[in-house]
């Protein structure tokens, strides 16, 4: 038949193409079909640590900040789960049967995953939940912002995020503050950026794409900055809002928990004081 021919030729055409970019080993371009192979295989590759140069001293893991349109690809969802922590900022979906599929899908990796906290970039880490007062005995930056987070608005005939990003890095520690006193300290190194056409869906991998690995710095840098600004813009997986409503907020202090603490503390300043004076006193 003309239109099994026809077919055939198609998939029997010389799309595809594979070959190595830039100074750095390792990082490679695709194009044709199954150009999110390039993106697993990349993963794969720098969690197994496969160039000296991706390893990090004090690594709590590798991670990864990401944005697409949306999110079905087995394999793509199957890697953030093996990694210490992702964040996936996607446009929020409709009310389709196939809409709610697909986002239980997400749903449950979220719930199983660790998402990343917000402590660990600065630009975040003065936020919060909007509505979360913060007390005299909580940490700024302590939250996490789970796997999957979505941005924008749910019509369709409003401007979307339609980029398709994936940065990979690590998320370091040390235990020295800014003082030089001893304190927890968390960070995020951004290592190597995918940049690509194809959507992190299955029917992407029956399209002509293109992507590629890249580690130069002004591209790497700049990603981080957009990836921060959405996922700083960014709402639940499932919001009750169409609209665009941000859920972090800057910190809020519970001002009548630090007043009752402050006084609290007070009270034991001059208790400490009475007893001093006591032991002072001779027999």
């Amino acid at each position: 038949m003309p239109g099994s021919r026809n077919e055939a030729k198609w998939e029997s055409e010389p799309f595809d193409d594979e070959f190595a970019v830039g100074p750095d080993e390792g990082n490679r371009a695709f194009f044709g079909r199954d150009v999110l192979r390039g993106l697993i295989d990349g993963i794969d590759d720098y969690v197994e640590e496969r160039q000296p140069r991706w390893k990090q001293f004090r690594s709590l893991g590798p991670v990864l900040l990401g944005c697409a349109p949306w999110v079905t690809d087995d394999a793509f969802i199957d890697r953030l789960a093996t990694l210490a922590g992702a964040c996936v900022v996607v446009i929020k979906r409709g009310e389709e049967p196939r809409d709610h599929r697909d986002l239980e899908q997400l749903r449950r990796l979220n719930e199983r995953t660790h998402g990343l906290p917000l402590e660990a970039f600065a630009t975040l880490s003065g936020l919060a939940p909007k509505g979360r007062l913060i007390g005299p005995y909580d940490r700024i930056g302590e939250e996490s912002v789970p796997t999957f987070r979505t941005i924008g608005f749910r019509k369709q005939n409003r401007t979307v995020m339609h980029a398709k990003l994936a940065l990979l890095g690590h998320l370091w520690w040390h235990d020295e503050g800014p003082l030089g006193h001893v304190e927890d300290v968390i960070g995020f190194k951004a290592k190597r950026l995918w940049i690509s056409s194809a959507n992190f869906t299955r029917m992407s991998r029956l399209s002509l794409e293109f992507g590629y690995w890249t580690e130069e710095p002004a591209l790497v840098q700049g990603a981080e900055r957009f990836l921060l600004r959405l996922m700083r813009s960014s709402e639940a997986l499932d919001p009750a809002s169409d609209a665009f409503e941000p859920d972090l907020a800057p910190v809020e202090f519970d001002e009548e928990a630090m007043g009752d603490a402050m006084r609290d503390h007070m009270d034991w300043m001059r208790e400490e004081a009475e007893m001093n004076e006591l032991d002072d006193e001779p027999f």
